[in-house]
């Protein structure tokens, strides 16, 4: 939380020449020939030099000078009309409180009309003691046309907040030239996936046991771009980050470190039984129960296939693989830009009940295996009761999601106009669909985290398209057929019915033992409609709660 005070610091607020009273955000501009800026739009890949003016909140200039390269990243956010970026200056620079470094990441937020989603994400995983980047907005200019509302972050990589052995610099040390200049190598195939793949280097340091940043891609294309990488035993694609350009000798000893670890958290009793050794001895168990809190609080839909990263330093260090640095939230806390009308409940465990991304053959994630013992839930219940509850109310206490509101309010509603992301009317509604839901949550992992089995019941909705979803409720509470938060006029209704019948479950009904119920949904009538847009205008004006 002081990283974002101190951030704040540098974002003050003037008055414009029309004596607006909004607060005015720093803003980036950036330089290049028009061709220039069609080949990076066009290609992810393709960098090309630029010259940059930084100007904080105040007028006064930041930086003035020339950059290495800008050039487009992301893997989904990618394909949307409002691009992020990655900028890499001559020197190290020491921007708005993140860490200092030459290469600092343009977010977009491009599918997140409240433009805060990645920011509460970073907020708690700092506060929960996992790695992650600070953050500051600004307006980005590129050749004197707006571009919009972006958050600034440092990249994830090894050095500034991630203080591991750089094995990358290592690497560079050993060897007589730079290590992208060396032969790329690839081996063994399945399907489309490449099993280990990196560069042929003349040498290597003397312990290559550290550090390694690892990321659980998820979807093939993302693992297929990344230079360095290993096709687990159980068919995740994890790339190696870090080091980027990595030895024969290297892919193989973290691949092997990883198998070892994957098949001990995959096997029902949690022991490799080649090592005989137990999933405990290859992993820091507090930070992947941290890891799963963060990401099942805020509902992460990618939680624990995508952008799962992961650390390992050296063993005459610390052996143990740890989870993160924290990155990617904009598919979290109920974002309309992904779930639309689907039924999103505030108390429902979804990451540890998540295989994987549909289609795909592979495990499903570590953290969904995790879950599966009982004596990780376990470590996961006494890290929330003692440690991540009172830093969730900390945190909602220190009125830090109404700052950043307050700071963006302007830039948001301007941004919003140019790229037409919204489906909420006003970007309060936006923010609050976001802030409500996530105090929603933390009151369930309260109560869910408190009460034991035999004060909940789990109830199994089968869903109109075949998903199997389970929501808890407590003991004689009564459980009516569930709605879509949003007010949409066409969004659907849905309907309880029992399994595998055409008998609607009566409201108020009172469920004391686990039951599976099918959860179907139709079009709305004329007067369902009407009513909802009555009900949306007393809202409004406050006669009724949302």
């Amino acid at each position: 939380m002081a990283m974002v005070l101190f951030a704040f610091a540098f974002i003050g607020c003037r008055e414009t020449e029309q004596q607006q009273d909004y607060p005015k955000l720093p803003s980036l501009h950036i330089t290049m020939t028009s061709k220039e800026l069609d080949s990076i739009l066009a290609d992810r890949d393709n960098k090309v030099a630029a010259f940059a003016l930084i100007i904080d909140s105040n007028g006064d200039t930041l930086y003035e000078g020339n950059l290495i390269y800008i050039k487009t990243r992301g893997n989904t956010s990618f394909k949307e009309p409002k691009k992020p970026f990655a900028i890499k200056f001559p020197q190290k620079q020491y921007l708005f409180g993140l860490e200092r470094s030459k290469t600092y990441i343009l977010l977009a937020n491009a599918c997140d009309e409240s433009y805060i989603r990645n920011a509460i994400g970073l907020d708690l995983a700092r506060a929960f003691g996992i790695p992650a980047s600070r953050y500051a907005y600004f307006s980005l200019y590129i050749n004197d046309s707006y571009k919009g509302l972006y958050q600034l972050t440092n990249k994830v990589d090894v050095g500034g907040y991630l203080r591991i052995t750089n094995l990358e610099k290592l690497n560079e040390l050993a060897n007589s030239k730079p290590c992208e200049e060396f032969e790329w190598f690839g081996y063994g195939r399945k399907k489309q996936v490449i099993q280990r793949k990196g560069v042929l280097l003349d040498r290597n340091p003397d312990d290559i046991t550290g550090g390694y940043l690892l990321d659980n891609t998820g979807p093939i294309p993302a693992y297929t771009r990344e230079i360095s990488g290993f096709a687990s035993n159980a068919n995740d694609n994890i790339r190696i980050r870090s080091p980027k350009y990595a030895s024969p000798q290297e892919v193989e000893y973290i691949a092997k470190r990883y198998n070892e670890m994957e098949s001990a958290v995959l096997a029902a009793d949690g022991i490799n039984h080649e090592t005989g050794l137990h999933y405990t001895h290859y992993i820091d168990v507090k930070s992947f129960a941290r890891y799963y809190l963060l990401n099942e609080l805020l509902l992460n839909w990618d939680g624990g296939w995508s952008s799962f990263m992961m650390y390992k330093d050296t063993d005459t260090k610390d052996s143990k693989i740890y989870a993160g640095p924290a990155w990617d939230f904009d598919r979290t806390l109920y974002n309309p830009n992904f779930q639309g009308n689907e039924i999103i409940m505030f108390n429902e465990l979804y990451v540890n009940k998540k295989k994987g991304q549909p289609g795909v053959s592979h495990s499903g994630g570590l953290l969904y295996h995790l879950c599966k013992h009982e004596d990780f839930r376990q470590e996961v219940r006494n890290c929330y009761l003692n440690e991540i509850s009172s830093v969730c109310h900390n945190y909602l206490s220190e009125n830090t999601i109404d700052s950043l509101v307050t700071l963006l309010f302007h830039e948001a509603d301007k941004d919003n106009s140019i790229y037409n992301i919204r489906k909420s009317k006003d970007y309060k509604t936006a923010t609050s669909i976001a802030t409500d839901f996530l105090r929603e949550r933390i009151d369930f992992f309260d109560w869910y985290y408190s009460s034991t089995e035999e004060e909940r019941v789990l109830v199994t909705y089968k869903m109109s398209n075949g998903e199997i979803r389970r929501f808890y409720y407590p003991i004689e509470k009564t459980i009516d057929a569930p709605q879509s938060k949003m007010l949409y006029n066409k969004a659907p209704v849905y309907e309880l019915y029992y399994a595998g019948t055409d008998s609607i479950v009566p409201k108020g009904t009172v469920f004391h033992s686990a039951q599976v119920l099918e959860l179907r949904k139709r079009e709305p009538t004329k007067r369902e409609v009407q009513i909802r847009r009555i009900r949306k205008k007393l809202t409004k004006i406050g006669v009724i709660k949302n």
